[in-house]
């Protein structure tokens, strides 16, 4: 495709997604096999690097379970653009609708096929840096149950090509989430494996107890950089018995775990895939896909056929 008018005459956009400080991201109908597809449009004065990157990786991890497929990539009237495979909602989204919980059997299924995902990318020398509920997104139709991971805006390699660690640092700009980046985020620390590892931790604790102690905090009158500084004192006081009261004691040993990781430490998922897996055999869960929001939309059907 050479031009928007190319563009236009293969896709139809039909409806705006959701939108960024870089673009807007579109779902759109390839015209010629009626197929949905996403659309990114990033606009190029804001950030020429952004895409061509987040392309780079994307296609670095495309083939693995769990990542998009990437159909297309370009430049049209100063915009960036991919064109990638489409999927279903996010786990925001599935929250939402699964009235702000999920079960432990949810939490178990959803925390094991993205520490499968963290580690393909781990594997790949790259970080999320951005780990966060919005940018899980189950697929489409016969991959409903799968979990994808999306948005390398923020990705990072984290070796170079002689498979040199990058080098420690105590002075970066904040990078990720607010609610669910680690505490050396804050910090400034430079970001590495172990700081993924966390926010995936926070964000399961999140799924089950439908808050973290930091969320909510008043901000009124306040600026940016005081809000930023009184989430992370919160979240510097909270102790790990209290963030994880009331749960397994499965969470607490994760979370213990991933936070005394050195720097450039190679995280052992194995553990931590078996810290949820004890959890479920335990409780004698069947871990089938069957999510909550499975469940619900099972019953909502069968309450309209009555």
């Amino acid at each position: 495709m050479k031009s928007i008018d190319d563009l236009n005459k293969k896709y139809k956009i039909i409806k705006k997604l959701g939108s960024g400080a870089f673009g807007d991201v579109y779902k759109g109908l390839n015209r010629e096999t009626n197929v949905n597809v996403a659309i990114k449009i990033d606009k190029l004065e804001v950030n020429k690097t952004k895409l061509n990157t987040e392309y780079e990786l994307y296609n670095i991890v495309h083939e693995g379970i769990g990542f998009p497929s990437i159909i297309w990539k370009g430049i049209m009237n100063n915009k960036n653009i991919i064109i990638m495979e489409y999927l279903g909602p996010t786990l925001e989204d599935l929250f939402d609708f699964c009235d702000n919980k999920f079960s432990m059997k949810t939490v178990i299924m959803i925390g094991l096929q993205i520490l499968d995902r963290i580690e393909f990318l781990h594997n790949n020398n790259i970080l999320h840096r951005d780990i966060k509920p919005d940018n899980f997104l189950i697929g489409s139709k016969s991959k409903k149950n799968i979990i994808y991971i999306i948005d390398f805006g923020l990705s990072k390699k984290y070796k170079n090509k002689g498979g040199e660690h990058i080098e420690y640092n105590k002075s970066t700009s904040f990078i990720g989430s607010y609610r669910y980046c680690s505490i050396r985020t804050h910090k400034g620390i430079e970001l590495s494996r172990r700081d993924d590892l966390e926010s995936i931790g926070y964000m399961l604790i999140f799924f089950l107890k439908g808050s973290l102690p930091w969320q909510g905090l008043k901000s009124t009158n306040i600026d940016k950089k005081q809000h930023i500084k009184n989430i992370y004192e919160v979240k510097r006081n909270t102790s790990i018995d209290e963030l994880c009261s009331d749960i397994p004691i499965e969470f607490l040993k994760y979370i213990k775990y991933v936070r005394v990781l050195r720097f450039n430490q190679k995280p052992n998922y194995n553990y931590l895939r078996s810290l949820l897996l004890n959890i479920s055999e335990e409780q004698n869960y069947t871990l089938d896909n069957v999510f909550d929001w499975n469940i619900k939309v099972k019953k909502l059907n069968k309450n309209k056929k009555k």
